[in-house]
């Protein structure tokens, strides 16, 4: 006698405990990161903090500099244009210059970067290429592994 075997993959439960499953299902978590920053260090002057944050841009990896205004100009601009929600830190009136508060802000802040750089609407939006066009007139080139050349080593 042959066991009913069912058609439907739903009712299998064998089939959803397959190793290839559980792996294609980790994939869809993993996001894509299309520009990659990451916040170097935090620089305390007078009246201010400025961030300075390593940016991979397809390659060409450089230091900006920027303020927690521009962030935010940045931010409301994406906000108002497309009506996003991402993580952004708040303004605060006071202590803005406090290590604790920075450190809180700095975390804030990559992840605000994390999820700007995975969303390939907005980095390709008028808005976010004018900002990076000026911190890139502004900012320190590490390298730029796009202008490598292919050359072959003598045996």
């Amino acid at each position: 006698m042959i066991p009913n075997m069912s058609c439907g993959l739903e009712s299998n439960q064998d089939f959803k405990n397959l190793p290839i499953l559980s792996f294609l299902k980790n994939q869809q978590k993993k996001s894509i990161q299309y520009i990659k920053f990451r916040i170097q260090t935090v620089i305390i002057h007078k009246s201010f903090a400025e961030y300075q944050i390593k940016v991979n841009e397809y390659g060409k990896i450089w230091i900006m500099e920027t303020r927690y205004t521009t962030l935010q100009q940045l931010y409301q601009k994406l906000k108002k244009n497309f009506g996003i929600k991402l993580t952004f830190p708040s303004k605060l009136l006071f202590g803005n210059l406090c290590p604790k508060i920075l450190k809180k802000r700095a975390i804030k802040i990559q992840q605000f970067l994390k999820e700007l750089g995975s969303n390939y609407q907005l980095i390709n939006s008028y808005e976010f290429t004018q900002f990076l066009t000026n911190k890139i007139c502004s900012g320190t080139q590490i390298i730029d592994f796009t202008q490598l050349e292919e050359f072959q080593l003598d045996a």
